[in-house]
Order: C-alpha cells, then structure tokens, then sequence
C-alpha cells in the first residue's frame, strides 16, 4: 500500500535481519532492555544507547527507525542480532520503522503481526514481532513478543489487536515474555490488557519507584512474563533522549523444565 510519505511493505518484505549472534542460547539468568526510542530523534540517543545495552541479552525497541546513522551503531553491537518488523517504509531514503528486536542468540523462529486495523489519518498499522530462543537449563522455548499497540483508536480496535496477540500467547507452551509500549494512555486498555494477560496466567513486571512514561496518568509500556522469575525491574527516569523511559529489567528461567 503507497501513501503520499510511506509504503506499507508487503507481507514478503516485513522482516529484516543483521549483526551477529554471540551465544547459542540465552542464558538462564538474563537482562532486558525494553523501549520505545521515538525514531532515535534527539541527539543524545547515541550515548544513551551505547550505555543501555551493555551487556544485555535481549534488547525490545519500539519507533525504530533505520536511517543510516541508526544502522551503522546497530551493526557495531557485535554481541546482539537483530530482527526488524517494519509497520512502514519512509519513500524518502526508504527508511523502514517498526519493532525491532535484538538477542545474544538466533531465534528459533521469527514472526510478525501486523495489526488488523489501521490509525485514523496517516492510515498505518502497529506491529509486533514475534521470537523464539533457546533458554539453557529449559527443555522449552521462550517465546519473545515484542510489541506497539494501534493508538488513537477506539476501544474496541485495540482490543482486536490485543485479541490477535492472545492467539498466539495463548498457543505457546514454554516461556513467555510479553513487553513494549502497549498505549495505555486509558485506564480502559490499561484494564482490558491486565485482565487478558491475567487470564493468560502472565505476571506483570512492577516498578518501585515507578517512573514509566505516563499519559492521561496510565503508564504506556509494560512487561509481562510467564515461567520465568523477575529478579529485577527498573526505570531509567534520568534519560531524556526519547518521549518514553527506558524499563530494564533482569529475569531467570524458573526451572529447568520451563
């Protein structure tokens, strides 16, 4: 689909992948970094980055935005694959931008999930991507959704969206870790995305003091997991170089058997 300032890629051309594996396996005790990096457009996104993924095992950014300067940093990260779902490509210097995950080790399987229903005006889909990971000492895979939810909608089209997320939840047997910015900016998808995720035997990752980007008072990006331990969960409320603030966090397979 063209519009005046982007293509909607099609199904064949969503997925992109670059850099490097440096582990067969995510360890059982790792860290996270989830956040939404509004297209990497202040100029102190570089060093705040560089500083954030330090050691990281899995890393979830929302708004990527893949200009040149943004891939070049990305490429040196030389212990994190990377896999991009693009929402969109910018027609000029055909940038893609959409949800990108990064991992010390190759997924398994790699998916994505292009939301049903479109944002009014600039006529855009959200995505999510989707992937699997061996996890040492668990004989199931941690399955890693990575997501940014439609906004400025109706209840009713982000609950199709969430319901399309519930599916493949819902389906997976193993590990779970479920984060990004979902757009809670109402308290009810904020109460609508705990109830589904409840149902979904999924715990939701709490932060004390907690200092995640609100709007309208409702926190906009959240973590959730299953078969797995929250050892640790923060938020990085000093950075200023996106609209969102960076949550870290570090979790633990619970068990051996997942």
């Amino acid at each position: 689909m063209k519009g005046f300032t982007h293509i909607i890629p099609k199904r064949a051309d969503v997925l992109s992948s670059f850099g490097q594996t440096s582990a067969p396996s995510i360890s059982c005790r790792f860290g996270v970094l989830v956040w939404n990096i509004h297209k990497a457009k202040r100029g102190s996104w570089a060093s705040d980055f560089q500083h954030l993924i330090a050691g990281k095992d899995l890393v979830l950014l929302q708004e990527a935005f893949l200009r040149p300067a943004m891939l070049d940093m990305l490429q040196q990260t030389s212990h994190l694959r990377w896999d991009l779902a693009a929402g969109f490509t910018r027609r000029l210097n055909a940038i893609d931008v959409g949800v990108m995950t990064g991992c010390r080790a190759k997924p398994r399987d790699l998916f994505f999930l292009r939301s049903p229903v479109h944002e009014p005006l600039v006529r855009l889909p959200k995505m999510a991507i989707g992937t699997r990971y061996g996890l040492e000492n668990c004989d199931r895979e941690l399955l890693v959704l990575n997501v940014h939810a439609i906004n400025f909608v109706r209840i009713n089209k982000f609950k199709r969206q969430m319901r399309q997320l519930e599916k493949v939840l819902d389906s997976h047997d193993g590990p779970i870790l479920l984060g990004g910015d979902f757009n809670t900016w109402l308290a009810s998808r904020t109460h609508f995305l705990k109830e589904m995720t409840s149902n979904l035997h999924l715990d939701l990752a709490t932060f004390c003091p907690d200092r995640r980007s609100r709007y309208f008072g409702q926190a906009l990006d959240h973590v959730f997991v299953r078969g797995l331990k929250i050892i640790s969960a923060s938020c990085h409320y000093e950075i200023r170089s996106s609209d969102h603030q960076p949550i870290e966090l570090v979790l633990e397979g619970d068990g051996a058997n997942g």
